[in-house]
């Protein structure tokens, strides 16, 4: 009876054999999270990951290395895209995708403040300024209003979910029109662009989303008479069965770009070039904002690729970083580094404060284009036909617009939008705020001191006529004032 009960108490051959492989999987893991290389930065999740913490003794006592350690840890586990990936796999099945239909919710973000400025090393190489434009880039995709809403996702392409509102309409009109009336020598054009939820949400979904197209015909209606709008949206809509929206980024294409680009040039009277003219090349694979806000599987069955035209007309490019507006860096229209979940800042190396492209185009007309990142796509198209192509974003630009404008004889001023960007107050704010501000430069260094071959005339006697021209403006504003 014993040597029975003693028999049934031993573990089955099977189960040592389990519990050793279990042992040894947490061991190798253990072994791997020590020694292997770190990762700093995650492609899919669009992200800096946690970095080791400091000990020190008021982190261990106050419990934050302890919380800080597991942010670490958990970044850096071994084969954390594996897991994160079948863990999305998982999810998925635990959820319902009917018609393969699915809708991935959105937590609220709270509306921030205007992006800080950090100011960056100087370098003249553009390929070292790597860095400085993915972290623009990085910026760039978390930006609020650019793509608020849940994300709809339907056999493979996802799809920011639109609302707005005709209060935000009328501000962002109201805001675009102050500019018109602000510069009556200077022609202003407004373009909205619609996104690709207009287009391609099945019928029977309609009723997710509100439709774009009315928002966008509001917000013209409103505007004065001193602005002329844009109708990319007629263009867009003629193109729909052509790739003109990525699957897994909220962004358009450089195609979609284009036929915004041809309403552009039929509303200001030139000739639009002809697209298959341009010498194509192309970025692949790429997975956008909108896979790594998901991480869905059929959105990574479907990678999207990057197309960017060569800007053949002769130019000249300069880059303005955020801290240094008032100097220029040698640049080019196109990075060719950009690549992977970084490929859309082949446009304009990201969203820099500042882009001015110089052109052989000697017809006397320049022009400002204010733009949030949809822009970068349409921007290089209009190097064709200005003789200096000034490029601002909204969010990173320092100096005072109107005098910027004035001050540089610039004849033609864009604003382009996605009608997300338009129906967002924090974006307008941004693009009101350019206006009044006032550059503000960084307090300098004492210990540090400035060598005189890195300052040049022009570059003063161009922030000397700056600081006149504001001064001069708040005279005139105290006055009216008073």
């Amino acid at each position: 009876m014993k040597e029975e009960k003693a028999e049934s108490r031993r573990l089955p051959v099977a189960a040592i054999w389990n519990i050793t492989a279990f042992c040894a999987a947490l061991f190798g893991l253990g072994l791997l999270s020590v020694f292997m290389e770190k990762p700093t930065y995650s492609e899919e999740e669009k992200r800096d990951l946690a970095g080791m913490p400091r000990l020190t003794l008021e982190s261990y006592v106050s419990g934050q290395f302890a919380s800080d350690f597991d942010s670490f840890y958990s970044d850096t586990f071994p084969f954390r895209r594996f897991f994160i990936s079948l863990g999305s796999n998982i999810e998925e099945l635990w959820g319902l995708r009917l018609d393969d239909a699915r809708i991935h919710e959105v937590a609220p973000t709270p509306t921030p403040s205007k992006p800080e400025i950090v100011p960056e090393s100087p370098s003249t190489d553009v390929e070292k300024e790597e860095s400085s434009s993915v972290s623009s880039q990085r910026a760039e995709d978390t930006a609020t209003g650019e793509r608020n809403g849940s994300v709809f996702i339907y056999k493979g392409r996802g799809m920011s979910m639109f609302g707005g509102s005709q209060a935000m309409g009328q501000y962002y009109a109201n805001v675009v029109t102050a500019y018109a009336d602000a510069l009556p020598d200077v022609k202003v054009y407004d373009i909205i662009v619609p996104t690709s939820i207009e287009f391609y949400l099945p019928e029977k979904y309609k009723d997710i989303t509100a439709p774009e197209k009315p928002s966008i015909d509001y917000i013209y209606s409103q505007m004065g008479p001193n602005v002329t709008t844009v109708d990319a949206y007629g263009q867009i809509a003629q193109h729909t069965d052509e790739y003109i929206y990525f699957r897994t980024d909220h962004h358009w294409t450089v195609t979609g770009a284009y036929y915004a680009y041809v309403a552009f040039c039929e509303a200001a009277g030139f000739e639009p070039k002809a697209y298959n003219s341009y010498e194509w090349n192309r970025k692949e694979p790429f997975y956008g904002t909108l896979y790594a806000q998901t991480q869905d599987s059929t959105l990574r069955a479907n990678p999207d690729y990057v197309d960017y035209p060569t800007i053949s007309a002769p130019h000249q490019a300069f880059m303005y970083r955020r801290g240094q507006p008032f100097t220029p860096y040698s640049s080019t229209v196109m990075a060719e580094y950009a690549q992977g979940s970084n490929s859309y800042s082949v446009f304009l190396h990201g969203d820099q404060p500042l882009t001015e492209i110089q052109t052989e185009n000697k017809n006397g007309r320049k022009v400002v284009i204010v733009k949030e990142s949809f822009g970068n796509a349409f921007s290089p198209f209009l190097v064709e036909h200005y003789e200096t192509v000034y490029i601002v974003d909204q969010r990173y630009f320092e100096l005072n617009l109107l005098n910027f404008i004035k001050q540089n004889g610039v004849t033609d001023l864009i604003f382009i939008n996605n009608v997300f960007a338009a129906n967002t107050s924090v974006q307008i704010q941004w693009i009101q705020g350019l206006m009044y501000q006032h550059y503000v430069p960084p307090a300098p260094q004492v210990e540090e001191s400035v060598p005189e071959e890195e300052t040049t005339e022009p570059l003063e006697e161009q922030e000397e006529e700056f600081e006149e021209e504001e001064q001069e403006s708040s005279r005139h504003r105290d006055e009216d004032d008073d």
